[in-house]
């Protein structure tokens, strides 16, 4: 049974991947790992980095002409997968078309009342899929198949849910040789680069996250994830590997042991994580250097801190400059993530968030607008407080969008003023001649010029990012 996996082009989706960048779709390229080591033929479409029009998309699916295919979403670009959807049911109606991610693993039925999906996975895929694809190939119904919802002589039946995979290890790399991995880029990494994972969940319980879609924390061994890491370096020339962790180094201990197997091997890239400023000390960040981390992102969110208590973040400002001066001491990049317009922010809270981003010795700073996500405990809460006339994602979910959104507008404020100062905070901190200095000297001019076709279609978004929520 041939089984297609298609990434949609979202360049015109406004997040930091792809503003900077294209980076290769770790989600869907396990699936492929898992579908291939069972035997299935199968193909998998880029079409992020192919960029190809709906007809020359149809073409290409009509020449593969699989059985199923498979798409994944996150929630700014549902609505680009729905419409993928239906565009695959064009080309034949009889494709079964399969869809998973974070998005529909909160709203499964209304995710399947888009009649161009068939099956829907919540959670983590790997387990489901060779399931629901097994019922398919016999014919038989997905009825009691734990972690899918499908549709069903016109309805929706959601199944109950699936038991996480407790051991990481168990599961293949991503088949990464059949993404065009040449072809992936972004602003200031070295080529060829690679990303991985080297656990799911998060243990932590900040009020503005969804982790819940993956499951609770789970760590891969210090040896597996070196082993993955080994591949990329000696069979793919990696020269740097990104890791997309939402929270690197939740045990010291196992941090610790992934720097030592890099020396123990032998292997030389540069690589980065994404991390608490509470699980980094000196330490670790020694440790870390010397195996090669050149890059490390911090969550620090708010320069108040009411506002990081009222996030449940469990981080104190002195912390955030410790550290954040620590991490520049050993020479190593630094970026930060800050978050504007929290519940209960004031205008005064925001401003004081962009100064204390310009008083750290940062590299490199993000600044977002709040918004009630899916799953998420501050939407829960705006919900049941009566905040939002209606479930806005739920609605948005079954193709209708309303006109409030679900941000968190202080009093005494417009939508519009906080456009306003989220450009303010990206002007104020970039217009520097230190920063603009660093930014520029990080360019790979020469990813630039190889890819000026695609980076210019990726012009709108980072201007989007920047002036608007």
């Amino acid at each position: 049974m041939k089984i297609l996996l298609i990434r949609d082009d979202e360049s015109s989706l406004s997040s930091e991947t792809n503003i900077t960048g294209i980076y290769p779709p770790l989600g869907l390229a396990y699936i492929a790992s898992v579908l291939r080591n069972a035997n299935y033929d199968v193909s998998f479409i880029d079409n992020q980095i192919l960029g190809l029009n709906s007809d020359c998309l149809k073409n290409e699916i009509r020449k593969i002409n699989p059985a199923v295919v498979l798409l994944s979403s996150m929630t700014p670009s549902w609505l680009r997968a729905v419409r993928l959807s239906k565009l695959i049911k064009d080309v034949s109606p009889q494709i079964v078309t399969g869809v998973g991610g974070p998005h529909l693993t909160v709203y499964p039925a209304e995710s399947l009342s888009h009649e161009s999906f068939d099956f829907g996975v919540c959670g983590e895929g790997e387990n489901t899929i060779l399931e629901v694809l097994k019922r398919i190939q016999d014919k038989r119904t997905l009825e009691g198949v734990a972690g899918c919802v499908f549709r069903k002589d016109g309805g929706v039946i959601v199944n109950a849910p699936r038991e996480e995979i407790s051991n990481l290890d168990s599961i293949p790399f991503p088949a990464i040789e059949l993404l065009p991995y040449k072809r992936y880029f972004a602003l200031s990494v070295e080529n060829p680069f690679f990303t991985l994972v080297t656990s799911r969940g998060c243990p932590y319980n900040c009020k503005f996250c969804f982790q819940g879609y993956l499951g609770g924390y789970r760590a891969r061994s210090p040896g597996n994830i070196v082993k993955e890491m080994e591949i990329f370096v000696k069979e793919y020339g990696a020269k740097e590997i990104i890791t997309f962790d939402e929270t690197f180094a939740v045990e010291e201990k196992t941090a610790l042991e992934i720097c030592e197997l890099i020396h123990e091997k032998g292997i030389r890239f540069k690589w980065d994580i994404r991390t608490r400023v509470d699980l980094i000390n000196e330490k670790v960040i020694k440790s870390l250097k010397s195996a090669g981390c050149s890059r490390i992102h911090l969550g620090i969110e708010s320069g108040s801190q009411e506002v990081l208590c009222n996030m449940d973040k469990k981080a104190n400002i002195r912390d955030v400059i410790e550290k954040a001066n620590l991490i520049k001491r050993f020479g190593l990049e630094l970026r930060g993530y800050f978050m504007l317009a929290y519940p209960g922010e004031t205008d005064e809270s925001m401003r004081r968030t962009i100064e204390f981003a310009k008083s750290l010795p940062l590299d490199w700073a993000s600044f977002t607008i709040a918004i009630g996500l899916p799953g998420t405990e501050i939407y829960k809460e705006a919900l049941k407080n009566g905040e939002f006339s209606a479930d806005y994602w739920r609605e948005y979910t079954k193709g209708n969008i309303l006109k409030t959104k679900p941000y968190f507008i202080p009093r005494g404020m417009e939508e519009e003023d906080l456009f306003i100062l989220k450009k303010k905070a990206y002007s104020e901190f970039y217009l520097r001649p230190r920063i603009a200095w660093n930014m520029l000297r990080s360019l790979r001019l020469a990813e630039v010029v190889k890819n000026f076709r695609i980076f210019f279609k990726l012009l709108p978004s980072a201007y989007h990012s920047i002036t608007r929520i």
